[in-house]
Formats: C-alpha cells, sequence, structure tokens
C-alpha cells in the first residue's frame, strides 16, 4: 500500500510546518506567540458586502450547482470593472471565476505544462509558483530578484535562462514577498522579453488594491498586444478582506482560459451561485469609504512595525505594495532559519524565514503587517 510518488516532488507548505512550531512554542514557553508570518487579512471586511451576502444565500436556488464559468451577471459587472479601474477592454471568452486566485496558481500547469518542460520563477516568490510546478514532473528555473536590482526583474537574466522548454513564466507585483511593485514602463519590458521568445506571461495582480504612499498598481493588461502572451489573475481575498470565501478570477489570453477551464471541469464545479452575485455586487457597488479606512490601518501598522523592528536590531523598508515587509536579518546569524528560530524561542516573535520564497531568501525575513498590534510592546 503506497501513496503516490508525486509527494517526494515538493515540500510541505511553509505555513502549515510554521503553524505547528507556533504550537510547541506556545505550550512551552506559556505565552502567546507574536505572529507576523501567514499573510491572512484581519481588516474585518465591509458590512455592506456581508449583509449582500446574507440576501443572497437566501435568495430562492441559492444552493444549487452554478454554471461552470462566470455567470453573465459577474463577467459583466467584471468588463466593466476593468475597463473603468485601468481602462482595459476584456471580452467573454477571456475571464473565468476562480475559487480564490491559488485555484489558478495550482491548475495553470495542468493546462499549459508537460513532464519536464520549464517555469520561470522569481525568488524570492509565492511557493505556491514552484509547487503546483512540482506537482506535475515540470522544472522551475528560478530568476533572482535581489537587493543589488531593487528586487525587480533584470532581462538580461531571463535571456541568459530561457530555453526552448520554457513555457511561460511567473511575474508578481506588488511582490509577495519582498512587497517591491513595478510601472508600466517596466512591465512592458517583461512582455516584450515574452513576445520574441514565444512564452506565456502569468501576472500575479493580487495586491493590485492595496498599496500606500500614493502609488496604484497597474494591471500587465494594459500593455498593448500583452493579450497574445499574458493573463492576469486577481481575487477578492486581498482587496475587498474575503480571503476566507475563496473568490478570483483570471482574465488575459483567451487560449489559457480555455485551456484552464477545461481542467477545472474535472476538478471543481465552479464558484458558487452566491459568491459569483457577491463578487459583481462588490465591482459595482465598492465601499470607497471602507477601502481607505482598511488601507490607513494597513500602513498605520506598517509604520508601527517597522519601528519596532528597529529595536531588536532590524532596518526595514516600508514597501509600496502588498501587507509585507521584506527585511534583512543582522550579520551574526548563519540564515534567517537560525534568526527566526532564535525569536520565536527567546521572544515569541514569528517571522518567516526568508528561505521559504527561495534561496535569495537565506539573509532576509518576511513580516506581515496583517496581525494584531495591541499589545506589540509586550514583545519588543
Amino acid at each position: 500500500m503506497k501513496l503516490s510518488k508525486r509527494l517526494n516532488n515538493f515540500p510541505e507548505y511553509i505555513f502549515s510546518r510554521l503553524a505547528k512550531k507556533v504550537v510547541e512554542v506556545e505550550k512551552k514557553t506559556g505565552k502567546k506567540v507574536l505572529n507576523f508570518g501567514m499573510g491572512s487579512p484581519d481588516f474585518p471586511p465591509s458590512s455592506h458586502y456581508i449583509r449582500k451576502l446574507k440576501e443572497l444565500i437566501d435568495e430562492s436556488g441559492s444552493y444549487l450547482y452554478s454554471s461552470f464559468g462566470a455567470t453573465l451577471e459577474f463577467s459583466n459587472v467584471l468588463r466593466q470593472w476593468y475597463k473603468g479601474r485601468f481602462n482595459v477592454e476584456i471580452k467573454e471568452n477571456e475571464l473565468y471565476p476562480l475559487l480564490g486566485a491559488k485555484d489558478g496558481v495550482s491548475h495553470l500547469p495542468l493546462a499549459l505544462l508537460d513532464e519536464g518542460d520549464e517555469v520561470l520563477i522569481p525568488d524570492p516568490g509565492y511557493p505556491a509558483f514552484s509547487g503546483s510546478v512540482l506537482m506535475v514532473g515540470a522544472v522551475p528555473i528560478y530568476y533572482n530578484l535581489t537587493e543589488k536590482n531593487d528586487f525587480k526583474i533584470d532581462i538580461k537574466e531571463l535571456e541568459r535562462k530561457v530555453t526552448k522548454r520554457t513555457r511561460y513564466i511567473w511575474v508578481n507585483f506588488p511582490s509577495n514577498p519582498t512587497g517591491q511593485v513595478a510601472t508600466l514602463a517596466e512591465l512592458k519590458k517583461i512582455v516584450e522579453f515574452c513576445l520574441k521568445h514565444k512564452i506565456w506571461l502569468i501576472y500575479d495582480n493580487c495586491y493590485s488594491e492595496i498599496t500606500f504612499d500614493k502609488f496604484i498598481a497597474p494591471s500587465i493588461l494594459q500593455i498593448k498586444g500583452v493579450k497574445e502572451v499574458a493573463v492576469e489573475l486577481n481575487s477578492f481575498s486581498k482587496m475587498s478582506s474575503l480571503a476566507g470565501y475563496r473568490m478570483g478570477w483570471i482574465v488575459g489570453n483567451a487560449q489559457i482560459i480555455a485551456g484552464l477551464a477545461k481542467v477545472k471541469s474535472q476538478l471543481d464545479s465552479g464558484l458558487s451561485k452566491p459568491l459569483q452575485r457577491l463578487g459583481a455586487y462588490i465591482l459595482s457597488n465598492p465601499d470607497q469609504v471602507w477601502h481607505k479606512k482598511m488601507i490607513a490601518s494597513y500602513q498605520k501598522r506598517r509604520d508601527i512595525i517597522c519601528m519596532n523592528l528597529e529595536k531588536i536590531g532590524l532596518k526595514p523598508v516600508k514597501s509600496l505594495g502588498s501587507l509585507y515587509l521584506w527585511i534583512k536579518i543582522p550579520d551574526n546569524y548563519v540564515d534567517s532559519e537560525a534568526f527566526s528560530n532564535d525569536l520565536l524561542e527567546k521572544k515569541q516573535i514569528l517571522l518567516t524565514p526568508g528561505t521559504a520564497f527561495g534561496e535569495n531568501g537565506k539573509r532576509y525575513v518576511r513580516v506581515s503587517i496583517c496581525i494584531n498590534i495591541d499589545n506589540i510592546n509586550l514583545y519588543f
């Protein structure tokens, strides 16, 4: 009696492992851990959205299967939102609802990759970019996001790493874990690279609505001709504080959308009617007052967290986007695992070791800013 050999191709998800470590430390010390680990949006969602969801659940037939793909209402509203937010035209066959953006991350390899194919993935980068590739027997080829390049993409490096087996590249700004952002001019160079080498571009734009200090994140679909090679993922998890409901979408190249839809037709039964209707309501009735309060809360916490981290010898740089800080560890530690473990054991503070996001995270930790800081002074 054996399990699949596939399980040997990828590690346990980092935050599953860290959660176990937190439980051990809390039992040992009797003190609650101040957990800056997982980026779970904790600012309560708009009461308007929750009231609407309750109404939608009570509607006749809400419990029935949804149709595969987008309802006409969700499709029309999402297209209108892209036109209003980014001035981008989206056709009906260029969008698909997802069970959270991670749904797309994990299932796109089934539509785009064969065994032995290669994918360009950022290091550091979101761990699921690699895990889903390894599951299908494809090969992650890592490109470097380093302090030297301001944690942005070096096109010359991509030119050295692209091969005939490269099928697509993952690009993510505002970035998890670095918090770095990108301009349209910078994104255009990546699009030109993909067009030149005829590879797909998968753009993770899940933090587009979580930005600070007046920065406004673009959509990669704003670039002329980009839909020849690209799709973009986004979700309601961050923009609406609805991470637990698993509501997202993918837009862009119709061929990729169709391939993903075919895969998902075998794996799930689509985003439920109430959640598609809720998504349409949110996009067409945005609670701007609530959104401003959410951003103000995260920005305030970002600044207070930075101030406290300086007390333990760290030198944080305030990020312009996402829910994270990417911070270099002190020189006297061998790596981020050692630093994180020491801080957890001695002060009951959890910072995610940067090695969770790639080899380039060896000297860094990721700090989530979506955390209750009411008692932060008790830890620093």
